[in-house]
């Protein structure tokens, strides 16, 4: 039983130990805050089609969100399908220097008549809330899945 405890206590403090351990991997939000902006995506279309999902939204999250603290490094795309005829895409902890790239397209077969698009890349310095500034714009006519409308911006590296 001793002898249990021992390597019980050993193991223990190992794993303290360890956990104690700096990852090159994972910063906290104050080590990286400096080096960040806030990333307004906006995608606006002038008709619904069938009042619901008109549009599947893709833009890259620079940001792992299940731990809250961790930052991924390689951008991870995400697709959000909107309802109506506008969103709003906020992303945050986006680093200095980042491409970011913005696209949506209707999910129909055939272009919709009188369907036009504009979507836009709002930028706030350093993770900060207003002003944002308008940094990107485009308008198409009804975009398809295989010719979606894309977007992109070079955030400054300053």
């Amino acid at each position: 039983m001793k002898r249990v405890l021992k390597y019980f206590s050993i193991a223990m403090c190992l794993v303290v130990a360890l956990s104690s351990c700096s990852d090159d991997g994972i910063f906290t939000e104050f080590d990286t805050h400096q080096d960040e902006y806030t990333v307004y995506y906006n995608v606006t279309y002038s008709t619904t089609y069938d009042f619901h999902n008109i549009a599947y939204i893709s833009y890259t999250d620079f940001f792992d969100y299940s731990d809250g603290i961790k930052y991924i490094g390689k951008p991870m795309q995400t697709v959000t399908s909107i309802d109506g005829t506008e969103a709003y895409i906020r992303v945050q902890r986006v680093p200095k220097g980042s491409h970011v790239e913005f696209s949506t397209y209707v999910d129909v077969e055939e272009a919709l008549p009188n369907t036009k698009v504009e979507i836009t890349i709002e930028v706030s310095k350093k993770g900060g809330d207003s002003p944002y500034t308008e940094v990107a714009k485009a308008t198409a006519e009804c975009p398809l899945k295989s010719n979606p409308q894309t977007i992109s911006y070079d955030v400054p590296n300053k």
